[in-house]
């Protein structure tokens, strides 16, 4: 098997790694926007909210509840969801939950103002304006910028239910008052998650009330699963979904 695939690349006398370095850089100045971290305030041991700013953010599109990706390391990337976005001053915030010792958390722990990084985005992931005139919305501390993002929606007349399942963390309490989140309801995790059945019981309440209520389930990928299931028993349509899984026990790579 050659080298190559085609005549052209095999009389080119670029190196392959030089070649790939060239196309790194082709597509970062393509799909990335340089930024830089604005300001950084520490939110308890966990959490840091991180302003980034730059001209790259002028102008930009975003709807409430898309999400971006950062770069840093190389082709290491982490996923956010921005808490708002300010077109003309070309500013976002997210808020970092650093939790375990992987890279995003390291990277989160090591930041500093000024730092520059790329931004990828923002891309849809959860469409917070699609959400009904009755809506439910689960999540857990992976899920506190999606909550706060829904302030970013034009006001209306919605019916608003916010259920946030975590561990009992005086770090996440205090950044759940800082973002104003105070009306969500907050079940604390129990080994077997036999808290879900709490969930699932006001999320049915909410449904037998109004039969249209939009469902966002956010968070860990065994949570989202049970509650949709749970949902789709009582015969909640497709439709009526909006689901995206930030983590797994024992897997990378979720967004």
């Amino acid at each position: 098997m050659t080298e190559y695939s085609t005549p052209e690349a095999a009389r080119s006398t670029i190196p392959v790694g030089k070649r790939m370095g060239l196309l790194e850089t082709a597509v970062q100045k393509l799909f990335t926007r340089p930024v830089r971290v604005n300001t950084i305030e520490d939110l308890g041991e966990k959490f840091r909210m991180v302003t980034l700013d730059g001209d790259a953010l002028r102008g930009v599109d975003w709807t409430p509840g898309d999400k971006i990706q950062l770069q840093f390391g190389g082709w290491v990337q982490r996923t956010y969801t921005p808490l708002d976005w300010n077109p003309i001053q070309g500013r976002t915030r997210i808020l970092v939950y650093m939790h375990g010792d992987g890279p995003g958390s390291q990277w989160a722990r090591c930041l500093r103002t000024g730092d520059a990084c790329l931004l990828f985005g923002p891309r849809r992931s959860i469409d917070l304006t699609k959400l009904q005139s009755s809506a439910f919305v689960f999540g857990d501390e992976s899920s506190l910028g999606l909550v706060a993002a829904l302030d970013s929606v034009a006001p209306g007349p919605i019916r608003l239910q916010t259920s946030l399942e975590i561990s009992v963390s005086n770090d996440t309490l205090a950044v759940i008052k800082a973002l104003r989140l105070n009306k969500a309801h907050i079940t604390v995790r129990t080994e077997s998650d036999a808290h879900l059945s709490e969930v699932e019981a006001r999320a049915l309440g909410l449904l037998h009330a109004h039969s249209a209520t939009s469902f966002v389930l956010t968070g860990k990928a065994t949570s989202v699963q049970r509650i949709r299931q749970f949902l789709r028993h009582h015969r909640v349509g497709a439709s009526q979904f909006q689901n995206k899984a930030y983590w797994a026990p024992g897997k990378k790579g979720l967004d």
